[in-house]
């Protein structure tokens, strides 16, 4: 066998990394280096999730996703939130949270109706039926919950129940035209009781477990809901430098709702 030249072997090589370079250039124009906020992970390695617009989702270091990410930065820029006897109550907790919520002298109360699914959830709480007294948390941190609720008005109107005069509740749900983009109007939540299968679930919800795909007038169920809204623009007001820089998602809603 017919060696190749030494010299033919390294002008391949060169040939071939100055092509995966340019690839990589080409990649890295189009999905620029993301950061993660809440771990400090930089690079261009974020996982898309089925179904979601958005393509740089999930973190490769600490899994969080572009909501946790927002929520972080929220309260990064809202440390007055928490404080020495902060009573917290967090629906489906994220595990990304934990340490930044008990970071002080609170009370900090993790839910799930289903608390094996979460490995950080020590209570079971029906979200349609909260076991606490009127007016008795300062803080409620409840995303991507409510399309999972079979009465996500009762829901609400709980969690204004259980919440303090003046107490912030952080409300967030995926919507179509923002976390979807299924072939429906964007401004009108979708729920019909046909689709009470997995599989139309998935079809027309977007995932098989969601109840509804809400549109632009969720809004209008905090208001009837009886909550007061304070605002619902933050991701969008930080910026499109910020939004890029962490792969945010600019007209994803957080709610921040008081009573």
């Amino acid at each position: 066998m017919e060696l190749e030249p030494l010299n033919s072997s390294y002008d391949n090589l060169l040939k071939e990394n100055r092509e995966m370079r340019k690839k990589l250039n080409q990649y890295e124009k189009a999905y620029p280096a993301k950061e993660c906020p809440v771990c400090g992970h930089k690079g261009i390695d974020f996982i898309p999730f089925p179904n979601i617009i958005h393509k740089e989702v999930i973190c490769p270091t600490c899994h969080c996703h572009e909501r946790q990410r927002a929520l972080w930065l929220y309260f990064q820029k809202n440390k007055n939130l928490i404080n020495d006897g902060t009573k917290i109550l967090h629906f489906a907790p994220e595990k990304q949270f934990k340490e930044l919520f008990t970071s002080k002298d609170t009370e900090y109360h993790t839910a799930d109706f289903n608390p094996g699914d979460y490995a950080d959830a020590d209570e079971k709480i029906d979200i349609q039926d909260i076991p606490y007294d009127d007016n008795y948390f300062d803080l409620i941190l409840c995303s991507h919950v409510l399309e999972h609720v079979p009465d996500d008005m009762r829901a609400l109107r709980e969690l204004r129940r259980v919440l303090k005069p003046k107490g912030i509740a952080l409300i967030m749900v995926p919507m179509n035209g923002v976390s979807y983009n299924l072939p429906y109007d964007e401004f009108k939540t979708l729920e019909k009781d046909e689709y009470n299968t997995p599989e139309l679930r998935e079809k027309h919800y977007g995932q098989f477990d969601h109840l509804r795909l809400y549109g632009a007038d969720f809004k209008q169920r905090i208001f009837e809901s009886g909550f007061e809204l304070l605002g619902e623009d933050f991701i969008k007001n930080l910026g499109l430098e910020t939004i890029e820089r962490y792969a945010l998602v600019r007209n994803e809603k957080i709610y921040e709702c008081t009573k």
